[in-house]
């Protein structure tokens, strides 16, 4: 399971939407590994300690009246996090798509007020499986404002303010009926499982470190989901917050090549109460994570 996994460079794009012409696109292909990635409910020694190649593609695009921003992780775990009914490491696969419209450009009104240099409408989805013994299957929808802040000459940053609503799959427990008010599961099979409609916050942010002498770029995001009700093992979830800041060198203009070109980067992934679950509830394990990774990304 997997909660817009690592992208910044995604977040990067889809903020800086308004200030690219009519008829942007950007793909990119890439590769990250990340270091102590949590595994939420294993055992303690492996609670923290998972391993995770991740191989991505991206694509970015401004049309007449918005944008449009597809992503897509593939990723594969070690031993920490197994496949169902195997030793060998789990794969995953997350998508995204988020799209922006703007009002200025569809109605010839000017959104910018106060710090905002813009308003726009931003709606999305997120699709997510993965072969391991808790089967996930997430699919999220986000839907509400974005407000987007310039910050002349170093970068911006990019809020999103939205409902979500996510469903998902619990292939150990169920909880349906009577378990969303009493919090006692079904342990005889798994289930789907419907979360509450919840407050979500989405914040991208891009500066460009041009004053140190080299082609540096500190950027990431930080993503906040509210309490969304019960998970499937009855549980009342928690607040999640994820955030990843990225320091990236651009190794094409640093060659005196095209910008860009390859980026090489450096993040640190940290997580709390991760997927929602409270990590201060006993026998909860893998509910937080610091996790180092490093990367490059290629784009066409």
């Amino acid at each position: 399971m997997n909660l817009k996994h690592l992208l910044i460079a995604a977040g990067v794009l889809l903020g800086a939407g308004q200030a690219h012409a009519e008829g942007f696109t950007d793909d990119w292909i890439g590769i990250r590994d990340g270091m102590f990635v949590a595994n939420p409910g294993a055992p303690p020694r492996r609670a923290r300690s998972v391993n995770k190649v991740v191989f991505e593609y991206g694509h970015f695009n401004t049309w007449e009246y918005g944008s449009n921003f597809i992503h897509g992780d593939v990723l594969l775990s070690d031993g920490n996090e197994p496949a169902n009914n195997s030793g060998a490491g789990s794969t995953e696969f997350y998508g995204i798509y988020r799209g922006q419209l703007s009002p200025d450009k569809i109605f010839g009104i000017n959104t910018k007020i106060g710090p905002f240099s813009a308003i726009n409408f931003e709606f999305g989805l997120d699709l997510e499986a993965e072969n391991t013994t808790f089967a996930p299957a997430k699919k999220l929808l986000v839907i509400g404002p974005n407000f987007h802040i310039d910050l002349p000459d170093y970068g911006f940053i990019s809020i999103g303010v939205h409902a979500s609503k996510e469903w998902n799959n619990n292939g150990i427990a169920s909880c349906t009926g009577a378990c969303q008010s009493t919090g006692i599961p079904t342990f005889s099979h798994g289930g789907a499982v419907s979360f509450d409609v919840t407050p979500e916050f989405e914040v991208v942010w891009l500066y460009h470190m041009s004053w140190t002498g080299l082609p540096l770029d500190f950027s990431g995001f930080m993503n906040v989901v509210l309490p969304k009700g019960r998970n499937g093992f009855g549980q009342r979830t928690a607040t999640e917050v994820l955030a990843v800041p990225r320091l990236s060198l651009d190794l094409g203009k640093l060659m005196g090549k095209t910008p860009h070109k390859f980026d090489l980067y450096a993040q640190v992934e940290f997580w709390e109460n991760k997927f929602g679950n409270d990590h201060t509830l006993r026998g909860n394990t893998g509910m937080e994570e610091v996790s180092p990774q490093i990367g490059i990304a290629y784009h066409f």
